[in-house]
């Protein structure tokens, strides 16, 4: 009787997606020569859809332009084109609540109820990160974020008092979205902790994001961060509280600022500063969980995140699963490969749909450039480099 070798995946957004096609397309086909052993791809993530993210700024104003049909995949049908091994490959709905590395297995409160236990020889924690709203992070099962979006595009067709906090590229392009949409019908009030918009862009472009929104009606608070955001009983109005005391009543409040891990369920010896996966920064693996555990993605915080450093980190990732899959089952395998960490000067943030401000790899972009690559659709048109894997065709 052959031996089954589990190889789980938590998390079915853009890391895991990736190395789950990954490992289909250039790692599974040379497992098949393996003796008296079959391998089995399990899924698990608490949504069994996934969102492409980058584009919620735009689908606060407009699920009706943002589809959520175009938006929004079912899970298994990205993996469809895998006939030959469709019986390998497993969904579990559910979320990941603990993790054995001495008897290595995952357990996992399913989405139906109940619980289960899988065990795993090989593990690739990509779990991801979430924001303080469902309006741009997934927060459980999809449909939370769908009904918060259709939510918000209500809210912001009569609202006159508006409030995002976050200077970062989410409340910018937040903010520039709504400005553009409403025309000039609200107040609109975008809080920034610091003294800058955009920390990662050097100040010039900083002050050009704040001169486009200050065109389209975006008011800029600087050094300043929200303490508190209380509903009250006017009108469904919120009271956002800010550090300086002042206080604003809100038709609509948006945060947009910081995310965290979702390691929630991890032992404490994997986890590293700011609660993100330990993982080793060239190898991409988890030293202190054992063998053959890896992270993929955001959560493991080797670099800054991102789609960008997804597509130079996976294939690091997706070698040196292969390479230590494909040793201990004895057959041919090819070179580790070490990651690089690149901080470069790199970020697209759309104003609205026809400016922008970016930079890549210290190269100022212009507006009209910002516009084309990601401000037309936030690149949903790309999207399926990561639900159909097309991004990982050669390895």
């Amino acid at each position: 009787m052959s031996e089954t070798r589990n190889i789980v995946v938590l998390g079915t957004s853009f890391g895991g997606l990736s190395i789950a096609h990954y490992l289909l397309k250039h790692t599974f086909p040379k497992l098949q020569q393996a003796k008296d052993v079959q391998y089995a791809l399990h899924l698990v993530d608490p949504s069994d859809h996934f969102w492409w993210h980058i584009g919620a700024p735009r689908e606060i104003v407009s699920v009706k332009e943002m589809k959520h049909s175009d938006c929004f995949v079912p899970t298994m049908d990205c993996f469809k084109q895998y006939s030959n091994f469709k019986d390998s490959i497993t969904f579990h709905h559910g979320t990941a609540t603990a993790l054995d590395t001495e008897a290595r297995n995952v357990s996992i409160d399913k989405h139906e109820g109940g619980s289960e236990t899988i065990d795993y020889y090989a593990l690739v924690i990509a779990t991801g990160v979430r924001s303080p709203t469902p309006l741009t992070t997934l927060q459980g099962n999809y449909t939370t974020s769908q009904q918060a979006l259709e939510e918000m595009n209500t809210k912001l067709a009569s609202a006159r008092e508006i409030v995002i906090s976050g200077g970062g590229p989410v409340g910018v392009e937040t903010a520039g979205e709504i400005g553009t949409h409403l025309g000039g019908k609200a107040n609109i009030t975008l809080i920034a902790g610091s003294d800058k918009l955009l920390p990662v862009l050097r100040k010039s472009l900083s002050d050009k994001a704040q001169r486009q929104l200050e065109k389209i009606g975006v008011q800029v608070k600087f050094g300043t961060k929200v303490t508190g955001a209380d509903s009250t009983s006017e009108e469904g109005k919120t009271e956002v509280q800010l550090d300086n005391g002042e206080k604003i009543a809100a038709d609509v409040y948006i945060p947009a600022f910081g995310v965290q891990p979702n390691t929630e369920f991890l032992p404490e010896k994997l986890k590293g500063s700011g609660e993100y996966v330990a993982t080793n920064g060239k190898t991409l693996r988890v030293d202190a969980a054992g063998p053959r555990v890896y992270a993929a993605g955001d959560v493991s915080a080797v670099d800054k995140g991102g789609v960008l450093n997804l597509y130079s980190s996976i294939p690091v990732l997706g070698a040196n699963v292969s390479h230590d899959l494909l040793s201990e089952a004895g057959l041919s395998a090819g070179p580790e490969k070490s990651y690089v960490r690149k901080d470069g000067e790199t970020q697209l943030v759309p104003v609205g749909p026809k400016t922008g401000v970016g930079a890549f790899n210290g190269w100022q972009m212009p507006g009209f450039a910002v516009s084309m690559i990601k401000g037309k659709d936030y690149m949903l048109k790309n999207m399926g480099d990561i639900t159909e894997g097309k991004k990982w065709v050669k390895a």
